[in-house]
This record gives structure tokens, C-alpha cells and sequence, in this order.
């Protein structure tokens, strides 16, 4: 007798240990949809953010002209126009440091990174980005963004 009870307690086991995987497996398939979910859901608000931005800055002639003219030379304005434009370009590279940042974590897929990383690049590699990292507001931002942003700059003076 206690020798089929010590085998009913091992088939117990057996199916117990089974039970476990299949869960863990179950469990594993949730984590991986959830994830996917969570990525969708990040890329959609990053396209939403993506319009809101371009819309606000062409809402206006002026606002269009002091974002461009501060990323491309942000010498050329005047301090009240540089005050705005920094603040207009600070946005944008908020937005931008965002891209970075969810990448970093791996929230973006490489093909969603791969169609910003370009404008990643260049607003990191514009006049005023440079005139931001001289800025006391650098600080304001990611450090890992700012060496990322300090080391693209780097490059290419290199390569000139």
C-alpha cells in the first residue's frame, strides 16, 4: 500500500512540475503580447506628440521662423528673439531626447528608431543644439542624451 501511494505521490509531482511549465510558458506568451501592446501604445503617443509639435511651431509665421532660424543660427537673432527661439528649440529637443530615451529602454522597435534616428541626428548635430549644450539648461536634460548628443558632434568635427 505505501508503495502506490509513493507512486501516486510522484505522478503528482510529475503533473504538478507540468502544471508549473505550462504556466510559466502561458505566463511568458502574456509578457510578450503585453510588451508588444506597451510599444504600440508608446509609438502612437510618440506620433501624436510628433504632429502636436509640427503643428504648434507652423502655427505661426514667427514662431516657424525663430525655431528655424535658432537650429540652423542662433547667433543671427536678436536676445529677445534668442530667448524664444531657445525656448521653442528646448521643446523639440525635449521631444527628441524622448525618442532617444525609449530607444535606450528598448520601447521602440529598430525599425520605428530607425526612421527617427535621422532626425535625432541632425537635431543633435545643428548650431542650436551646440548653443543648448552651452547652455546652463543642458541639465535640464538626460545626461546619457547629452554624452550621446556630445559624442555625435564629436564625430563629425572628426571626420571635417
Amino acid at each position: 500500500m505505501k508503495g502506490i501511494l509513493e507512486e501516486y505521490a510522484l505522478i503528482a509531482q510529475i503533473i504538478s512540475a507540468l502544471a508549473i511549465i505550462i504556466s510559466l510558458v502561458f505566463v511568458g506568451i502574456q509578457i510578450m503580447g503585453n510588451t508588444k501592446a506597451t510599444q504600440a501604445s508608446t509609438f502612437h503617443q510618440i506620433a501624436a506628440l510628433d504632429i502636436k509639435i509640427l503643428l504648434s511651431l507652423g502655427n505661426s509665421n514667427e514662431s516657424a521662423r525663430l525655431i528655424t532660424a535658432f537650429r540652423g543660427n542662433p547667433d543671427s537673432l536678436s536676445e529677445a528673439e534668442y530667448n524664444r527661439g531657445f525656448y521653442l528649440f528646448a521643446a523639440e529637443v525635449r521631444h527628441v531626447e524622448n525618442l532617444f530615451l525609449q530607444n535606450e529602454k528598448n520601447m521602440l522597435s529598430k525599425k520605428d528608431w530607425k526612421s527617427r534616428k535621422s532626425l535625432v541626428e541632425e537635431m543633435l548635430l545643428s548650431p542650436g543644439f551646440g548653443a543648448l549644450l552651452k547652455s546652463p539648461f543642458r541639465n535640464f536634460f538626460d545626461g546619457s542624451f547629452i554624452e550621446f548628443g556630445t559624442d555625435q558632434r564629436k564625430k563629425i568635427e572628426k571626420k571635417e
